[in-house]
């Protein structure tokens, strides 16, 4: 497992947000708005590209304490908490959606935000209204028809369908939730990971040991406290392991992004695919695919 990285590593290096070594024809700028995206920050810069592993970077923001990418939008919360979303090309005019915010998730058409006064709120589109949805949240999730919050308490709570939907209670003990618009998935305060089809459906145990959970479609991903990475499909499947040394994973479409411990972050295309290293001297990597 501790050598998977050198085995899988493709050349093609960049050192910040340079690509070094051979581009494939095709560009960033020339792919339709909501294709397969990376998103990285380094040093408060955020850049990304759009199409292949290879693709153009394109610089987008400064100042940025985190970004999110999620089908065509491209979320980034600037260092003085406010949240600026565009959508579309990775050319298009930034708008100004919150201030006083301390995090935030997007879907590809739902923005959420969380202030720093621990209140959610979430809004459909970039001319929506924000809805308030709950007090007291310590983590959330939001997919194009479900939101899911975790209270101070250790409760999972998500609710499906239109803002104003009923809360359904998913489980306690809770330090982290995941959602896909079919799947919930929860990590619990004791590192073991769950996941589940359905509100209702019975949770089926992943792992334990878990630092982050990733889901996404049919995949399922784990960040182990010891810096391993595994991804399976399907409830009951094999798990593979990735990459080590990894401090986050991420997931989209068909695609495994890792952030390695120094820094490094690498993208590779299904379980079996080779990593191919995007940057380096990074702090976060989002992934977007078009029908995040």
């Amino acid at each position: 497992m501790k050598n998977i990285l050198g085995r899988v590593i493709a050349a093609s290096l960049i050192t910040g947000i340079a690509l070094a070594g051979s581009q494939l024809a095709a560009s960033a700028g020339e792919l339709p708005a909501g294709a397969d995206r990376i998103a990285v920050l380094q040093n408060g810069q955020l850049a990304v590209k759009e199409g292949s592993l290879f693709a153009s970077w394109v610089a987008e923001l400064g100042n940025v304490q985190k970004t999110e990418v999620a089908g065509n939008l491209i979320g980034a919360l600037t260092t003085d908490g406010t949240l600026f979303v565009k959508e579309g090309s990775l050319d298009a005019a930034w708008t100004n959606q919150a201030s006083g915010v301390k995090d935030f998730r997007l879907s590809s058409n739902r923005i959420a935000v969380l202030r720093t006064d621990a209140s959610l709120a979430v809004k459909e589109g970039l001319t929506g209204s924000f809805v308030e949805q709950a007090q007291g949240v310590t983590d959330f999730e939001v997919t194009n028809n479900r939101v899911g919050v975790v209270r101070a308490d250790g409760s999972a709570l998500v609710k499906q369908g239109d803002l104003f939907a009923a809360w359904v209670t998913q489980a306690s003990g809770v330090k982290d939730l995941e959602l896909t618009s079919t799947r919930v998935g929860v990590v619990r305060t004791d590192g073991t990971a769950a996941v589940r089809d359905g509100l209702t459906g019975t949770f089926v145990e992943q792992a334990d040991g878990v630092k982050d959970l990733e889901l996404a479609g049919d995949r399922i991903a784990v960040l182990r406290t010891d810096g391993l990475v595994a991804a399976k499909d399907g409830l009951f499947g094999a798990w593979s392991e990735q990459a080590s040394s990894a401090s986050a994973v991420e997931l989209a479409g068909n695609r495994i992004a890792v952030l390695h411990t120094d820094g490094t972050a690498a993208v590779k295309v299904g379980l079996q695919g080779s990593f191919v290293t995007q940057a380096s001297g990074v702090q976060q990597i989002g992934l977007a695919a078009p029908s995040a």
